[in-house]
């Protein structure tokens, strides 16, 4: 944890570390309010100090430490937060770690007393909520029904014949009471139409309506790629696309749109036949769509908000606004779980089909997300990363190649195979053609935090396959050449792809300029690449280091700081929001 924040340079989403030498720390109450209000709570680690790479300092005193912390946690926010604590020896000092729980939803948000702000962890820091998605915690005390609400305005002619003509057939062929109604009895007494007007309820009109964008403007799909290389400079978006209409047709418009932006592959199957797959699964992609679509939060403090779809050259990113409800994201995927945010939209979309096929908006409840692993797992794929933020629901699914009949074949082989997981086999895949990586280059190519990819690298090392070369911190790695001589003899590096193989995508980690001596460690290294190649341009406040090297604050004062320090940036005017830096060739 410790060595992924330094690689870093910042906190993690998850970790706050606060220095606590000489006193307990001032800003306690806004993290207890952050990771109090945040899905699963978060670790606040005392004793660290972020200005000095998070060095182990210790605390003042541990025992009062723990007892001040006891005090902030009753007295500083409402509700009260709950922590459990210890304290540790780190690095030969004493440092106190408390896991801090997330409150029920029933009484989010946590708001500091001093000030009545709620606050939220995102990224690095605790972010004090806005109004509107204070709202959206507060809708999540009880059990949503905005999904049950009649649309003020609509009518009964606002519904699609066509659609209502198939919704209340498959109402009908279920045996019951519905086979013998009248189709605007089967559409009341299924929420379709609401109140004694016979209004469209939200549900309704969402899945059935003739154009549900006249009523409810927002509740469509904004969706966007990656620009390709060769476009104009400064263009944002390769191919951007909104899509409306009732919940069916987005569904179907949306999955052509990434079926046409992504590509296609030829896979070896077990019986030797090539087969042409796309490059996401359809079935796992339809899913996460729908998932999107059904779950996402229809309350009014939501209604601003449209689903997101971004096609980035390593991931297909798929947001909805509204956090998961009344579930967490380790029981995503587990057979017969299902928390249902919109229960009448779920309930009317088992009976509502998209055009193309015959797939239903909603095949059978609590089965998405294991279909959708299901699918991932079929074509060699690694699983979707869940992003839970409370206030928003994000999945990142990674668009990692195929591995090919040869790769396979060969990682067979290695002495290690059964211990593999899924990241480890093509992050080797990737080292065998060639390829290096870092904590940053495999976090960039497979959705994960620091954490987690220092844990992998880490694993791979202590099994023999990898070696790690460099700084604790900043290293490269490489393939063993145990791995390497695995029953194989590699002539070359050759990364093009087999006819029967798909391509292996081998990050090249960037070279910015020159290299920077000594290396900091880790990402660190590659920050104050970054502010240099920006440097080598004119000098520039830190402000404008932030926009212009795609940095956080935090990151760019600390290699600031290290830059100054070993000669490689030059610093004008002391410290203050006037304050510039450049290159010493510039001076």
């Amino acid at each position: 944890m410790v060595a992924a924040m330094r690689a870093e340079g910042n906190d993690l989403a998850d970790v706050e570390a606060k220095r606590a030498l000489d006193g307990f720390p001032d800003s306690i109450a806004e993290t207890l309010s952050a990771f109090s209000n945040t899905p699963g709570g978060g670790l606040l680690v005392l004793g660290l100090d972020e200005r000095s790479g998070f060095s182990s300092v210790g605390v003042y005193d541990h025992v009062r430490a723990q007892a001040a912390l006891a005090s902030a946690a009753r007295r500083k926010v409402d509700p009260p937060a709950t922590f459990t604590s210890e304290a540790v020896d780190f690095e030969g000092h004493r440092l106190v770690v408390a896991r801090v729980h997330e409150v029920s939803s029933a009484h989010k948000p946590c708001r500091v007393k001093a000030s009545g702000r709620a606050y939220l962890r995102s990224y690095d820091g605790d972010y004090p909520l806005s109004a509107v998605e204070e709202q959206a915690l507060l809708a999540g005390r009880g059990t949503p029904r905005f999904d049950d609400e009649p649309v003020a305005g609509a009518a009964y002619e606002d519904l699609s014949k066509d659609l209502v003509e198939s919704y209340v057939e498959a109402c009908r062929a279920t045996p019951g009471p519905l086979a013998t109604m009248s189709d605007q009895e089967v559409l009341f007494r299924t929420g379709v139409l609401v109140g004694d007007e016979r209004t469209p309820s939200v549900a309704g009109l969402l899945l059935l309506g003739v154009y549900p964008q006249q009523f409810l403007p927002n509740i469509v799909i904004q969706a966007s790629s990656a620009p390709h290389p060769s476009d104009p400079p400064g263009t944002r978006a390769g191919d951007a696309a909104r899509f409306d209409g009732p919940i069916p047709r987005m569904l179907d418009e949306a999955l052509r749109w990434i079926q046409r932006n992504t590509r296609r592959r030829l896979r070896s199957g077990a019986d030797g036949h090539n087969r042409d797959e796309p490059e996401y699964p359809t079935v796992a992609v339809r899913e996460l769509l729908s998932n999107a679509l059904i779950h996402r939060d229809l309350g009014p403090h939501a209604m601003a908000e449209a689903i997101t779809v971004k096609l980035e050259p390593r991931q297909l990113v798929i947001a909805n606004p509204g956090g998961l409800y009344s579930l967490t994201v380790d029981r995503l995927g587990k057979e017969g779980v299902s928390s249902l945010r919109n229960q009448r939209l779920a309930r009317i979309g088992q009976n509502v089909r998209i055009s193309s096929g015959n797939a239903r908006v909603v095949e059978a409840l609590a089965t998405g997300i294991p279909t959708v692993l299901a699918e991932l797992t079929a074509a060699g794929m690694t699983k979707p990363r869940f992003h839970d933020q409370a206030i928003r629901f994000a999945v990142q699914v990674p668009n990692h190649t195929l591995l090919g009949a040869d790769d396979l074949a060969w990682l067979a082989r290695l002495s290690s195979a059964a211990d593999l997981s899924d990241v480890h086999r093509h992050a080797l895949v990737i080292m065998r053609h060639g390829g290096e990586l870092t904590n940053r280059a495999l976090r960039e190519t497979f959705p994960m935090d620091s954490r987690e990819a220092q844990a992998t690298l880490r694993s791979l090392v202590d099994l023999g396959l990898v070696d790690g070369v460099g700084l604790a911190g900043g290293r490269t790695y490489r393939l063993a050449a145990r791995a390497s001589l695995a029953g194989e003899s590699l002539a070359h590096t050759d990364t093009t792809p087999s006819a029967t193989a798909t391509e292996v995508a081998v990050p090249t980690p960037p070279i910015r300029g020159r290299q920077v001596a000594p290396r900091h460690p880790g990402a660190r290294a590659e920050n104050i690449e970054r502010i240099l190649d920006v440097l080598r341009a004119g000098e520039a406040t830190a402000a404008e280091l932030v926009d212009r090297a795609a940095l956080t604050p935090n990151q760019v004062s600390y290699a600031l700081r290290q830059g100054v320090a070993e000669g490689v940036v030059v610093r004008r005017g002391g410290q203050g929001r006037r304050t510039t830096y450049s290159t010493p060739a510039r001076e």
